[in-house]
């Protein structure tokens, strides 16, 4: 079936089949509202589940303190044109250890303004962090307010280093939106085989 004609709450119960069971009753029905409120044909050209899945996973943003909390210990998500550019990396880095089941941390997050570090004369920002002690840096390409989505590769190249068989999975929800899981390769494939949606654990073959 097409996902863009499953129901709300067709998209929910598959979602509960693959143990993404933490979306409330007040969410179902929010996001049927706005769901329903999309014109037919723009609704066929979405896809429920990954329009759900941003949703879920997207946290919450307290606009007075400026501190992000998340909304699910599974599926984190956020927009790669970022309203934070000062603390990008660092609200990502947070993202991901929301997700990571406490198998490892990640502390003493660090974005430092780089230099011009490519031959092409790209400018780049530093991000530095310990993952379980060790320390990790990735040099991020400046362009403005998009997120460097590089960084999900070192990621698996530093979870790889640990000996740690699981993986960042992800994929796009068709527009500005990274939907990412933390998981072993069976649990990806049987999510794409329950969905119908492809997940990637290398941004090169995305």
């Amino acid at each position: 079936m097409n996902n863009s004609l499953r129901s709300v709450r067709e998209a929910v119960a598959i979602l509960g089949e693959l143990g993404i069971a933490s979306i409330s009753e007040r969410m179902i029905v929010e996001f049927e509202r706005s769901w329903n409120s999309v014109p037919k044909e723009t609704r066929e050209s979405l896809d429920v589940i990954t329009m759900l899945l941003a949703a879920v996973g997207v946290g919450h943003f307290d606009a007075e303190t400026f501190e992000w909390t998340p909304t699910s210990d599974i599926v984190y998500s956020f927009d790669v044109e970022v309203f934070d550019i000062d603390r990008m990396y660092t609200l990502f880095l947070q993202g991901i250890q929301s997700i990571s089941g406490d198998e490892f941390e990640i502390t003493q997050i660090r974005e430092e303004a780089g230099g011009v570090e490519y031959p092409s004369g790209r400018e780049t920002q530093r991000v530095q962090f310990l993952c379980d002690g060790k320390e990790c840096t990735y040099l991020a390409q400046v362009n403005y307010d998009w997120f460097d989505v590089g960084i999900l590769d070192y990621m698996n190249e530093v979870l790889a280093d640990m000996g740690n068989p699981k993986r960042l999975y992800f994929m796009s929800d068709g527009y500005q939106e990274c939907i990412i899981f933390y998981c072993t390769q069976f649990w990806a494939r049987r999510f794409e085989k329950k969905t119908g949606c492809r997940l990637y654990s290398n941004t090169k073959k995305a």
